[in-house]
C-alpha cells in the first residue's frame, strides 16, 4: 500500500508542478496591457498661441485668396480689352458669353471659398474644449518623491 501512496503523492505533485507552470506559461504569453493615456491639458496661453495661430493661417489664407481673386479678375478684363476694339462679330460675342460664364463660375468659387475661411476663421476664435478627467479614470498618485 506504501508504494500506491508513493505514486499518488508523486503524481499530485507532479499535477500541481504542471499546473503552476502552465500558469506562469499562460502570464508571459499574454501581452503588456498597454499603457494608459495621459490626458496634458493645455494651458491658458498655450490655448491663446495656438488660436493666434489659427487665426493667423486663416487670415493669410484671406489674404492670399484675394490677391488670387484679383489677379483673375484683371486677366478676364485683358482678355476683354482687345475684344472691345475690334469690330462686333458673332466669334466676339461667343466669346465675351464664355468670358462672362466662367468670370460667373469663377467669382460663385471665390465667394464660397471666402465664406468657408470667414468660417473657420470664427471657429478658431472659438475656445477649444478640453476634456475633463473623470476621479476613477486616472489613478492617482504617489505620494513618495524619492527623498526629494
Amino acid at each position: 500500500m506504501t508504494s500506491r501512496k508513493v505514486f499518488a503523492c508523486s503524481l499530485t505533485a507532479s499535477v500541481l508542478a504542471l499546473a503552476t507552470l502552465s500558469a506562469a506559461w499562460a502570464r508571459q504569453t499574454q501581452p503588456p496591457a498597454p499603457p494608459r493615456p495621459v490626458l496634458i491639458q493645455p494651458t491658458a496661453a498655450q490655448q491663446r498661441f495656438r488660436q493666434a495661430v489659427q487665426q493667423s493661417q486663416v487670415r493669410d489664407q484671406l489674404r492670399k485668396s484675394e490677391v488670387e481673386h484679383q489677379l483673375r479678375q484683371e486677366a478676364i478684363e485683358r482678355t476683354r480689352r482687345p475684344a472691345l476694339n475690334r469690330p462686333a462679330s458673332s466669334s466676339s460675342t461667343a466669346n465675351d458669353a464664355q468670358v462672362d460664364k466662367a468670370e460667373q463660375a469663377l467669382d460663385q468659387l471665390y465667394r464660397a471659398q471666402q465664406r468657408d475661411r470667414v468660417q473657420r476663421y470664427s471657429d478658431a476664435l472659438l475656445p477649444q474644449p478640453v476634456p475633463q478627467v473623470s476621479e476613477g479614470s486616472v489613478p492617482a498618485r504617489s505620494s513618495s518623491s524619492g527623498g526629494r
